[in-house]
């Protein structure tokens, strides 16, 4: 599985896509709010590499965790046609 965004393409495994979907589902861009310097608000997201993480304004947020879902939706899909 791989998620491309801004420049950024990570590639999981199924288990890999299954762990990140968990440790990231519940998050809410309010409790990880910060400011960039030009006031605008983001979160950044840490990565297993420490030196990369991901930022994201509000929308962006949220459109992310739609194509998760997404995503997370095919892969059943997927699993359950090659099972």
């Amino acid at each position: 599985m791989n998620i491309w965004r801004s420049g950024v393409l990570m590639n999981f495994s199924f288990e890999q896509f299954d762990a990140f979907y968990l440790a990231t589902k519940k998050l809410q861009f309010d409790d990880y709010l910060e400011n960039r310097p030009d006031g605008k608000e983001v979160v950044i997201l840490s990565t297993p590499f420490p030196d990369i993480s991901l930022v994201f304004t509000r929308d962006e947020w949220t459109d992310f965790f739609i194509i998760i879902d997404e995503a997370l939706y095919m892969k059943r899909v997927y699993e359950l046609v090659h099972s």
